[in-house]
C-alpha cells in the first residue's frame, strides 16, 4: 500500500500552498534549462574573473590596490525580459531573487512606456500632452512613448518589487 502524499498531485493547482509552489519553481529549474539556471551559469564567469585577476595580478600596478578593479567592470550578464513592466507580484518576486543571488554584473533590459495622455483626462491635460509630444517631435496621435531600460541590483525598489533605474 501506498503512503498517501501532503501534496495534492495532479492538475488540482489551487489546492497546492505557497511553499509547495515555491519547492516546485526550485525543483523545476535546478533540472530544466530555465532562465534562472542559465543565468546561473553565465554569472559563474564572475568568479572565475576573480579568481583569474587574483593569480595574475601584479603587486606594484594601480589595479591591484582593493577596491579598483572588480570583475564586473569586465564582464555583464544581460538578460531581456521585454514585459519586465507587466509581471505580477510573483515574477517581480523571483526577477528580485535573481539580483539577490547573482553578483552586480547582472542586468535586465526591458521595454517600458508612458500613456501620454492617460485615458478619461480633462481636456487641459490633453492639451499639454499634445504640446509635449510636438516637442519631443512625437505624433500627436501617438498614445505611447516608449523606452528601452536597463536595470541592475543598484537600483531603487518602487512599492517593494519594481525597480527603476534612476533618473
Amino acid at each position: 500500500m501506498q503512503a498517501r502524499s501532503e501534496w495534492p498531485g495532479g492538475t488540482r493547482w489551487d489546492d497546492y500552498t505557497d511553499e509547495q509552489w515555491e519547492k516546485i519553481r526550485i525543483w523545476a529549474s535546478m533540472r530544466m534549462q530555465t532562465l534562472w539556471r542559465t543565468v546561473a551559469g553565465m554569472c559563474l564567469y564572475h568568479p572565475a574573473l576573480q579568481c583569474h585577476y587574483d593569480v595574475q595580478r601584479d603587486p606594484s600596478s594601480k589595479l591591484s590596490q582593493p577596491g579598483v578593479w572588480k570583475p564586473s567592470d569586465a564582464f555583464t550578464c544581460m538578460v531581456s525580459m521585454q514585459i519586465y513592466k507587466t509581471f505580477d507580484n510573483n515574477r517581480l518576486a523571483q526577477t528580485n531573487k535573481m539580483f539577490d543571488k547573482f553578483p552586480e554584473g547582472l542586468q535586465v533590459a526591458f521595454i517600458d512606456w508612458d500613456d501620454l495622455c492617460p485615458k478619461g483626462s480633462d481636456d487641459a491635460t490633453k492639451q499639454a500632452a499634445r504640446e509635449q509630444a510636438n516637442l519631443d517631435h512625437v505624433h500627436r496621435r501617438q498614445e505611447r512613448r516608449y523606452y528601452s531600460c536597463l536595470i541592475d541590483k543598484g537600483c531603487p525598489l518602487i512599492n517593494g518589487s519594481l525597480r527603476r533605474a534612476p533618473g
